[in-house]
């Protein structure tokens, strides 16, 4: 921003002595330079400003948050433990260690498969894998440990219960393989077709005239509300058309990985919504 600053007023200056701008017939009056650059300032600044709130709502909004609590044989929590997550695909790993009520969180995870291990003197190690985090959810694993030495392993292969216990929103995610399986209408294979899967939501129509919604958006109505309500967003970023009506760009089914729809009780960084 700095650069481009200096070269703009290096550009000024030089318009400024050279002959046409100072031909009387070709003068700029010096209120109307000031005003140019005003807008030029002003210009400047929303966009400083929109790249960074871009930044800060896309970390909240696309990542995920593993929590859990360690007790042992009896039920007892135990605080002072060493929990370590590892994402299998990149091999990037983050350690916490227990409270004094046996609870542990990762917040602002990326989405991903991940393996979970907790150590403690005096008990085996544990090993949870196969913890698939997704877009916009919490996800939690309890653990138990069991008395013997540290150097031993119990490797536990259950799956995480489906049941949502630790948020209060309602929320509905359509994922890769229904995106690439189910039938999806039109030429542009248009996401937003499945967005019917969704409790609520009224069948996706289009709207608007072709010079208005050139993009083939679709709209639906939730929960009996307008679709004026709807925001949308792309990696944490408003997609929303300057009315609220309709998607700005929509990606090609088979770049989504994700779709995550809440209807109710959103989080907090949704409180725009």
């Amino acid at each position: 921003m700095k650069k481009l600053s200096s070269s703009f007023f290096a550009w000024l200056i030089g318009q400024r002595n050279s002959p046409a701008m100072n031909n009387q017939g070709l003068a700029v009056p010096a209120a109307g330079g000031l005003s140019r650059l005003g807008y030029l300032g002003v210009a400047l600044l929303i966009a400083t400003i929109l790249f960074g709130f871009s930044a800060r709502v896309a970390g909240q909004a696309v990542n995920a948050t593993l929590l859990g609590t360690v007790t042992d044989l009896s039920g007892a929590t135990v605080g002072g433990a060493n929990v370590t997550i590892t994402e299998i695909a990149t091999g990037v790993g983050r350690s916490t260690t227990t409270n004094d009520s046996g609870n542990y969180e990762f917040p602002t995870l990326p989405p991903g498969v991940y393996e979970v291990t907790v150590k403690h003197p005096g008990f085996r190690q544990e090993t949870r894998r196969g913890v698939e985090l997704v877009v916009n959810s919490t996800i939690r694993v309890d653990l138990q440990l069991q008395p013997g030495a540290a150097s031993e392993t119990i490797l536990v292969t259950s799956e995480v219960p489906t049941l949502q216990t630790d948020r209060a929103d309602i929320a509905e995610k359509i994922e890769l393989e229904q995106l690439l399986e189910l039938p999806i209408g039109g030429p542009v294979r248009n996401f937003q077709g499945l967005l019917a899967l969704v409790p609520g939501t009224v069948r996706p129509h289009r709207d608007h005239s072709e010079f208005f919604n050139a993009q083939d958006s679709l709209s639906t109505e939730v929960n009996g509300q307008s679709r004026e309500f709807n925001e949308l967003m792309i990696e944490g970023v408003n997609d929303d058309e300057r009315t609220g009506l309709l998607q700005i760009y929509i990606p090609p089914a088979e770049a989504i990985q994700t779709v995550d729809v809440s209807t109710s009780n959103y989080t907090a960084e949704f409180g725009t919504v």
